[in-house]
Protein backbone atom coordinates (compact mmCIF):
# COMPACT_ATOMS: atom_id res chain seq x y z
CA UNK A 1 0.00 0.00 0.00
CA UNK A 2 1.74 3.59 -1.20
CA UNK A 3 2.17 6.35 1.62
CA UNK A 4 -1.05 8.33 -0.48
CA UNK A 5 -3.40 6.38 0.52
CA UNK A 6 -2.82 6.44 4.98
CA UNK A 7 -2.82 10.05 3.76
CA UNK A 8 -6.25 10.06 2.34
CA UNK A 9 -7.98 7.94 4.68
CA UNK A 10 -6.64 10.50 7.77
CA UNK A 11 -7.85 13.21 5.94
CA UNK A 12 -11.22 12.09 5.23
CA UNK A 13 -11.71 11.18 8.89
CA UNK A 14 -10.26 14.56 9.70
CA UNK A 15 -12.81 16.07 7.95
CA UNK A 16 -15.62 13.53 9.12
CA UNK A 17 -14.89 14.48 12.87
CA UNK A 18 -15.23 18.02 12.09
CA UNK A 19 -17.93 17.51 10.17
CA UNK A 20 -19.79 16.14 12.83
CA UNK A 21 -18.21 18.53 15.29
CA UNK A 22 -19.61 21.15 13.80
CA UNK A 23 -23.23 19.44 13.22
CA UNK A 24 -23.11 18.60 17.18
CA UNK A 25 -22.40 22.61 17.20
CA UNK A 26 -25.39 23.58 15.40
CA UNK A 27 -27.81 20.83 17.20
CA UNK A 28 -26.69 22.06 20.88
CA UNK A 29 -27.03 25.80 19.61
CA UNK A 30 -30.82 24.86 18.85
CA UNK A 31 -31.50 22.98 21.38
CA UNK A 32 -30.04 26.15 24.03
CA UNK A 33 -32.09 28.48 21.79
CA UNK A 34 -35.34 26.37 22.21
CA UNK A 35 -34.37 26.19 26.35
CA UNK A 36 -34.02 29.76 26.26
CA UNK A 37 -37.68 30.24 24.30
CA UNK A 38 -39.34 28.12 26.86
CA UNK A 39 -38.12 29.74 29.53
CA UNK A 40 -38.58 33.43 28.52
CA UNK A 41 -42.59 32.09 27.85
CA UNK A 42 -42.74 30.41 31.26
CA UNK A 43 -41.27 33.57 32.69
CA UNK A 44 -44.03 35.92 31.08
CA UNK A 45 -47.17 33.39 32.00
CA UNK A 46 -45.53 33.83 35.95
CA UNK A 47 -45.52 37.05 35.57
CA UNK A 48 -49.08 37.76 34.20
CA UNK A 49 -49.85 35.36 36.84
CA UNK A 50 -47.90 37.00 40.04
CA UNK A 51 -49.43 40.43 38.51
CA UNK A 52 -52.99 38.91 38.62
CA UNK A 53 -51.89 37.85 42.59
CA UNK A 54 -50.94 41.41 43.21
CA UNK A 55 -53.51 43.36 41.48
CA UNK A 56 -55.71 40.88 43.82
CA UNK A 57 -54.30 39.23 46.45
CA UNK A 58 -57.20 36.71 46.81
CA UNK A 59 -56.90 35.55 43.79
CA UNK A 60 -57.95 31.69 43.02
CA UNK A 61 -55.38 31.60 40.28
CA UNK A 62 -53.51 28.76 40.91
CA UNK A 63 -49.60 28.93 41.73
CA UNK A 64 -47.74 25.80 40.42
CA UNK A 65 -46.75 23.65 43.67
CA UNK A 66 -43.21 23.45 42.77
CA UNK A 67 -42.89 27.10 41.39
CA UNK A 68 -40.12 27.88 44.00
CA UNK A 69 -37.48 25.70 42.55
CA UNK A 70 -38.32 26.91 38.70
CA UNK A 71 -35.73 29.46 38.01
CA UNK A 72 -37.98 31.50 35.64
CA UNK A 73 -40.50 32.15 38.52
CA UNK A 74 -37.31 33.54 40.35
CA UNK A 75 -36.80 35.72 37.58
CA UNK A 76 -40.14 36.79 37.23
CA UNK A 77 -41.04 37.32 40.91
CA UNK A 78 -37.59 39.71 40.62
CA UNK A 79 -38.81 42.14 37.75
CA UNK A 80 -42.40 42.06 38.95
CA UNK A 81 -40.83 43.27 42.32
CA UNK A 82 -38.60 45.59 40.71
CA UNK A 83 -41.89 47.52 39.05
CA UNK A 84 -43.42 47.78 42.28
CA UNK A 85 -43.50 49.76 45.20
CA UNK A 86 -46.07 50.55 48.01
CA UNK A 87 -48.81 48.39 49.29
CA UNK A 88 -48.18 46.34 46.04
CA UNK A 89 -44.71 45.76 47.18
CA UNK A 90 -46.24 44.01 50.35
CA UNK A 91 -48.93 41.96 48.88
CA UNK A 92 -45.63 40.32 46.89
CA UNK A 93 -43.65 40.22 49.34
CA UNK A 94 -46.61 38.07 50.87
CA UNK A 95 -46.98 35.47 47.78
CA UNK A 96 -43.22 35.19 48.12
CA UNK A 97 -43.72 34.06 51.84
CA UNK A 98 -46.61 32.04 50.88
CA UNK A 99 -44.77 29.89 48.65
CA UNK A 100 -41.30 29.43 50.42
CA UNK A 101 -39.60 30.89 47.75
CA UNK A 102 -37.13 32.43 50.13
CA UNK A 103 -36.49 28.93 52.24
CA UNK A 104 -35.88 27.48 49.16
CA UNK A 105 -33.23 29.93 48.13
CA UNK A 106 -31.57 29.86 50.98
CA UNK A 107 -31.37 25.74 50.96
CA UNK A 108 -29.88 25.83 47.60
CA UNK A 109 -27.44 28.39 48.80
CA UNK A 110 -26.31 26.27 51.58
CA UNK A 111 -25.78 23.43 49.70
CA UNK A 112 -21.77 22.25 48.50
CA UNK A 113 -22.61 22.32 44.83
CA UNK A 114 -23.30 23.02 42.28
CA UNK A 115 -22.09 26.59 41.91
CA UNK A 116 -24.20 28.06 39.51
CA UNK A 117 -27.19 26.94 41.27
CA UNK A 118 -25.28 28.78 44.18
CA UNK A 119 -24.75 31.58 42.47
CA UNK A 120 -28.10 31.87 41.41
CA UNK A 121 -29.95 31.28 44.87
CA UNK A 122 -27.81 34.51 46.10
CA UNK A 123 -28.61 36.63 43.29
CA UNK A 124 -32.07 35.86 43.92
CA UNK A 125 -31.43 36.14 47.80
CA UNK A 126 -30.26 39.84 47.41
CA UNK A 127 -33.31 40.63 45.58
CA UNK A 128 -36.27 38.79 47.54
CA UNK A 129 -35.06 38.09 50.90
CA UNK A 130 -36.50 39.91 53.96
CA UNK A 131 -35.41 40.25 57.41
CA UNK A 132 -35.54 36.45 58.56
CA UNK A 133 -32.80 35.60 55.94
CA UNK A 134 -30.33 38.09 57.22
CA UNK A 135 -28.63 35.37 59.42
CA UNK A 136 -28.11 33.39 56.15
CA UNK A 137 -27.12 36.05 54.48
CA UNK A 138 -24.07 37.27 57.23
CA UNK A 139 -22.95 33.99 57.18
CA UNK A 140 -22.40 34.37 53.71
CA UNK A 141 -20.19 37.45 53.68
CA UNK A 142 -17.75 34.41 54.32
CA UNK A 143 -18.61 31.98 51.44
CA UNK A 144 -16.13 30.62 49.36
CA UNK A 145 -17.38 31.82 46.37
CA UNK A 146 -16.44 35.84 45.77
CA UNK A 147 -19.70 36.27 43.90
CA UNK A 148 -21.71 34.72 46.54
CA UNK A 149 -20.17 37.12 48.90
CA UNK A 150 -21.02 40.14 47.10
CA UNK A 151 -24.36 39.20 46.64
CA UNK A 152 -24.92 38.80 50.90
CA UNK A 153 -23.78 42.13 51.07
CA UNK A 154 -25.96 43.40 48.44
CA UNK A 155 -29.12 41.40 50.03
CA UNK A 156 -27.98 42.96 53.17
CA UNK A 157 -27.72 46.65 51.70
CA UNK A 158 -31.09 46.76 49.77
CA UNK A 159 -33.21 45.85 52.99
CA UNK A 160 -30.65 48.44 54.76
CA UNK A 161 -30.15 46.30 57.98
CA UNK A 162 -27.64 48.49 59.26
CA UNK A 163 -26.01 46.18 61.78
CA UNK A 164 -24.82 44.34 58.48
CA UNK A 165 -22.13 47.35 58.32
CA UNK A 166 -20.13 46.79 60.71
CA UNK A 167 -19.90 43.30 59.46
CA UNK A 168 -18.83 44.54 55.55
CA UNK A 169 -16.13 47.12 56.55
CA UNK A 170 -14.82 44.55 58.88
CA UNK A 171 -13.61 42.28 55.69
CA UNK A 172 -12.14 45.24 53.59
CA UNK A 173 -8.67 44.37 55.27
CA UNK A 174 -8.87 40.45 53.65
CA UNK A 175 -11.42 40.86 50.62
CA UNK A 176 -10.01 41.00 46.67
CA UNK A 177 -9.98 44.23 45.34
CA UNK A 178 -13.04 43.48 43.62
CA UNK A 179 -15.13 41.96 46.32
CA UNK A 180 -13.70 45.19 48.16
CA UNK A 181 -14.71 47.65 45.54
CA UNK A 182 -18.53 45.75 45.67
CA UNK A 183 -18.87 45.84 48.81
CA UNK A 184 -17.91 49.70 49.20
CA UNK A 185 -21.24 49.66 46.67
CA UNK A 186 -22.94 48.57 49.28
CA UNK A 187 -21.93 50.77 51.98
CA UNK A 188 -23.05 53.73 49.83
CA UNK A 189 -26.02 52.27 49.48
CA UNK A 190 -26.37 53.03 53.27
CA UNK A 191 -25.63 56.97 53.12
CA UNK A 192 -24.75 58.49 56.25
CA UNK A 193 -25.43 55.48 58.57
CA UNK A 194 -21.98 54.06 57.17
CA UNK A 195 -19.63 57.15 57.69
CA UNK A 196 -18.99 56.50 61.55
CA UNK A 197 -18.29 52.71 61.27
CA UNK A 198 -15.91 53.25 58.12
CA UNK A 199 -14.15 56.92 59.75
CA UNK A 200 -13.76 53.67 63.13
CA UNK A 201 -12.51 51.58 60.74
CA UNK A 202 -9.93 54.15 59.02
CA UNK A 203 -8.75 55.52 62.17
CA UNK A 204 -7.86 51.91 63.80
CA UNK A 205 -5.92 50.49 60.77
CA UNK A 206 -4.38 53.03 58.20
CA UNK A 207 -1.19 52.62 60.55
CA UNK A 208 -1.13 48.51 59.89
CA UNK A 209 -2.91 48.07 56.13
CA UNK A 210 -3.37 50.08 53.13
CA UNK A 211 -5.68 48.68 50.59
CA UNK A 212 -8.73 48.45 53.15
CA UNK A 213 -8.32 51.97 54.54
CA UNK A 214 -8.01 53.61 51.28
CA UNK A 215 -11.25 52.20 50.15
CA UNK A 216 -13.27 52.94 53.46
CA UNK A 217 -11.63 56.64 52.72
CA UNK A 218 -12.66 56.52 49.18
CA UNK A 219 -16.30 55.25 50.43
CA UNK A 220 -16.52 57.77 52.74
CA UNK A 221 -15.83 60.08 49.52
CA UNK A 222 -18.61 58.93 47.61
CA UNK A 223 -20.92 59.01 50.89
CA UNK A 224 -20.61 62.72 50.93
CA UNK A 225 -20.90 63.41 54.74
CA UNK A 226 -19.21 66.75 56.11
CA UNK A 227 -18.87 64.31 59.23
CA UNK A 228 -15.86 62.33 57.90
CA UNK A 229 -13.50 65.67 57.27
CA UNK A 230 -12.41 65.79 60.62
CA UNK A 231 -11.49 62.37 61.52
CA UNK A 232 -9.63 62.47 57.86
CA UNK A 233 -7.98 65.25 58.69
CA UNK A 234 -6.68 63.67 61.83
CA UNK A 235 -5.47 60.69 60.13
CA UNK A 236 -3.61 63.05 57.42
CA UNK A 237 -1.92 65.08 60.43
CA UNK A 238 -1.17 61.49 62.07
CA UNK A 239 1.23 60.83 59.21
CA UNK A 240 -0.63 58.37 57.30
CA UNK A 241 1.40 55.83 54.71
CA UNK A 242 1.37 57.83 51.57
CA UNK A 243 -1.45 55.76 49.73
CA UNK A 244 -3.29 56.77 52.63
CA UNK A 245 -2.33 60.41 52.98
CA UNK A 246 -3.38 60.91 48.87
CA UNK A 247 -6.84 58.79 49.17
CA UNK A 248 -7.69 61.12 52.08
CA UNK A 249 -6.44 64.41 50.25
CA UNK A 250 -8.60 63.24 47.32
CA UNK A 251 -11.20 62.73 49.48
CA UNK A 252 -11.13 65.65 51.58
CA UNK A 253 -11.03 67.57 47.74
CA UNK A 254 -14.51 65.54 46.93
CA UNK A 255 -16.09 66.36 50.42
CA UNK A 256 -15.74 70.48 49.39
CA UNK A 257 -15.56 71.01 53.16
CA UNK A 258 -13.48 74.79 53.66
CA UNK A 259 -12.63 72.99 57.15
CA UNK A 260 -10.02 71.43 55.15
CA UNK A 261 -8.25 73.56 53.45
CA UNK A 262 -5.47 74.62 56.00
CA UNK A 263 -4.08 70.85 55.95
CA UNK A 264 -4.28 70.46 51.71
CA UNK A 265 -2.32 73.86 51.54
CA UNK A 266 -0.10 72.73 53.92
CA UNK A 267 0.27 69.33 51.99
CA UNK A 268 1.86 71.09 48.90
CA UNK A 269 4.81 71.06 50.14
CA UNK A 270 4.78 67.78 51.09
CA UNK A 271 7.71 65.50 49.78
CA UNK A 272 6.29 63.25 47.90
CA UNK A 273 5.06 64.89 44.51
CA UNK A 274 1.93 62.69 44.72
CA UNK A 275 0.43 63.93 47.61
CA UNK A 276 1.44 67.15 46.35
CA UNK A 277 -0.37 66.59 43.08
CA UNK A 278 -3.63 65.53 45.01
CA UNK A 279 -3.76 68.65 47.53
CA UNK A 280 -3.48 71.07 44.71
CA UNK A 281 -6.28 69.83 42.61
CA UNK A 282 -8.06 69.36 46.37
CA UNK A 283 -8.03 72.84 46.55
CA UNK A 284 -9.07 73.30 42.99
CA UNK A 285 -12.56 71.58 44.39
CA UNK A 286 -12.65 73.41 47.17
CA UNK A 287 -12.07 76.40 45.00
CA UNK A 288 -10.51 78.16 47.95
CA UNK A 289 -9.24 81.58 47.49
CA UNK A 290 -6.75 81.69 49.83
CA UNK A 291 -4.75 79.22 48.44
CA UNK A 292 -3.97 81.24 45.47
CA UNK A 293 -0.34 82.01 46.54
CA UNK A 294 0.00 78.40 47.74
CA UNK A 295 -1.07 77.15 44.03
CA UNK A 296 1.50 80.11 42.15
CA UNK A 297 4.35 78.38 44.00
CA UNK A 298 3.11 74.58 43.15
CA UNK A 299 3.15 76.03 38.97
CA UNK A 300 7.49 76.04 40.13
CA UNK A 301 7.39 72.60 41.74
CA UNK A 302 9.84 70.13 39.96
CA UNK A 303 7.28 67.50 39.14
CA UNK A 304 5.39 68.36 35.94
CA UNK A 305 2.41 66.98 37.53
CA UNK A 306 2.25 68.73 40.02
CA UNK A 307 2.83 72.34 37.87
CA UNK A 308 -0.44 71.05 35.75
CA UNK A 309 -2.64 70.08 38.56
CA UNK A 310 -1.66 73.51 40.25
CA UNK A 311 -2.25 75.23 36.79
CA UNK A 312 -5.66 73.56 36.28
CA UNK A 313 -6.63 74.18 39.66
CA UNK A 314 -6.08 78.29 39.12
CA UNK A 315 -8.03 77.99 36.00
CA UNK A 316 -11.31 77.25 37.98
CA UNK A 317 -10.39 79.48 41.11
CA UNK A 318 -11.66 82.99 41.43
CA UNK A 319 -8.31 85.22 40.70
CA UNK A 320 -6.40 82.73 39.57
CA UNK A 321 -6.47 83.59 35.46
CA UNK A 322 -4.23 86.29 36.80
CA UNK A 323 -1.60 84.28 38.59
CA UNK A 324 -1.65 81.88 35.33
CA UNK A 325 -1.16 85.13 33.22
CA UNK A 326 1.25 86.39 35.52
CA UNK A 327 3.73 82.91 34.74
CA UNK A 328 3.39 83.43 31.09
CA UNK A 329 5.89 86.81 31.35
CA UNK A 330 8.00 85.07 33.96
CA UNK A 331 11.32 83.60 33.26
CA UNK A 332 10.63 79.93 34.57
CA UNK A 333 9.45 77.97 30.76
CA UNK A 334 7.99 74.96 33.10
CA UNK A 335 5.59 77.16 35.16
CA UNK A 336 4.78 79.27 31.44
CA UNK A 337 4.24 75.64 29.91
CA UNK A 338 1.67 74.99 32.29
CA UNK A 339 0.10 77.87 32.53
CA UNK A 340 -0.30 77.81 28.40
CA UNK A 341 -1.73 74.34 28.86
CA UNK A 342 -4.19 75.19 31.81
CA UNK A 343 -5.32 78.37 29.52
CA UNK A 344 -6.21 76.42 26.54
CA UNK A 345 -7.99 74.03 28.64
CA UNK A 346 -10.11 76.53 29.90
CA UNK A 347 -11.39 78.46 26.58
CA UNK A 348 -8.73 81.61 26.99
CA UNK A 349 -6.21 81.06 24.28
CA UNK A 350 -7.15 83.92 22.38
CA UNK A 351 -6.62 85.86 25.68
CA UNK A 352 -3.31 84.71 26.49
CA UNK A 353 -1.67 84.91 22.79
CA UNK A 354 -3.34 88.77 23.42
CA UNK A 355 -1.40 88.62 26.48
CA UNK A 356 2.16 87.63 25.25
CA UNK A 357 1.40 89.98 22.01
CA UNK A 358 1.46 92.57 24.26
CA UNK A 359 5.43 92.36 24.11
CA UNK A 360 5.79 90.66 27.66
CA UNK A 361 5.96 86.96 26.11
CA UNK A 362 8.78 85.30 24.40
CA UNK A 363 9.31 83.11 21.15
CA UNK A 364 8.77 79.88 23.33
CA UNK A 365 5.48 80.91 24.40
CA UNK A 366 4.20 81.92 20.74
CA UNK A 367 5.29 78.94 19.28
CA UNK A 368 3.41 77.34 22.65
CA UNK A 369 0.05 79.11 21.70
CA UNK A 370 0.58 78.20 17.80
CA UNK A 371 1.15 74.86 18.70
CA UNK A 372 -1.82 74.71 21.05
CA UNK A 373 -4.47 76.86 18.63
CA UNK A 374 -3.29 74.08 15.71
CA UNK A 375 -4.65 71.20 17.83
CA UNK A 376 -7.94 72.86 19.00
Amino acid sequence: MSLIEPIQFATLVVLVLNALGVAALIILKAINRSRRRRAEARKRSHMRLISRHVAFEHSTDPVPAKAATDPAFIDALIDVRNALAGSDLEKLERLVARHGVVDELVSDLRRSFPKVKRLRAAMALAELADDEAVPVLLEHLDDREPEIRVQAARGLGRMKWTPAIDAIVARFGMETPWVRARFADTLIGFGSAATWPLVAYVTVNHRHETAGPVAAIRTLAAIGDDEAVKPLIEVLHAGADPEVAIAVIEALGHLENPMAAPVLRSATRDADWRIRAKAVTALGLLADTESLEDLAAALHDPEWWVRRNAAAALGVIPGGLDRLYEALTGRDHPASEAAIEALVDIGELAAARARIEEGNGRTRDHDLISVAEAGR
